[in-house]
């Protein structure tokens, strides 16, 4: 009598890790009952979930448009300013990018060139209704967890629960997706 790949639970049975799934044995009638490889293929259903929380009033940083343009001059790294005075702006963000001089396609002078560009920036302040703060936080919360699950075609199901409050929405997105969990161990005796 040959047995192998005998399932040792029941659908809807709930398993640890590391407990043995699939079995294989040989029963003969002058040799008893012998271990053996088996061969099978363990998929289960495997919640993930992500909570974003979504406030109802919040402040974003904008660029006005307005920026300034200005030179500096480094020296073996001893910076030299082309100009005197400070911003203008009050509130800005600054990008700085280097170009060192050369004379020869590998050959480089202790000479740098460096263009400061302030670009003018104002809070903005933005207000969400409930319904517009649900959605942002479903589409977050689905961007992380399709990050995690490598195969999106095997999402079977998808929950969305949510908690409005006074000030902030909280929304919690729970992908079912069907893995494959077996894994291949070695036979001891």
């Amino acid at each position: 009598m040959l047995q192998t790949g005998t399932p040792l639970v029941k659908e809807g049975d709930t398993v640890q890790e590391g407990s043995i799934l699939i079995g294989g044995w040989l029963e003969g009638k002058y040799t008893g009952m012998r271990y053996v490889h088996a061969n099978g293929s363990v998929q289960a259903k495997v919640w993930y979930s992500q909570k974003e929380k979504v406030e109802l009033k919040q402040s974003k940083t904008v660029r006005t448009g307005n920026e300034e343009v200005r030179y500096s001059v480094k020296i073996n790294n001893f910076p030299i300013n082309l100009y005197k005075t400070l911003s203008n702006f009050e509130k800005y963000d600054t990008i700085r990018e280097n170009k060192k001089v050369k004379l020869f396609s590998d050959f480089y002078l202790p000479l740098e060139i460096e263009k400061i560009i302030n670009y003018e920036v104002k809070e903005e302040e933005i207000t969400y209704t409930k319904e517009q703060a649900k959605e942002i936080g479903i589409e977050k919360a689905k961007q992380t967890l399709e990050e995690q699950i490598t195969n999106k075609e095997n999402i079977v199901g998808t929950y969305t629960n949510y908690e409005e409050t006074e000030d902030a929405v909280e929304v919690e997105v729970i992908y079912e997706v069907l893995e494959e969990i077996g894994t291949k161990e070695k036979l001891v005796f």
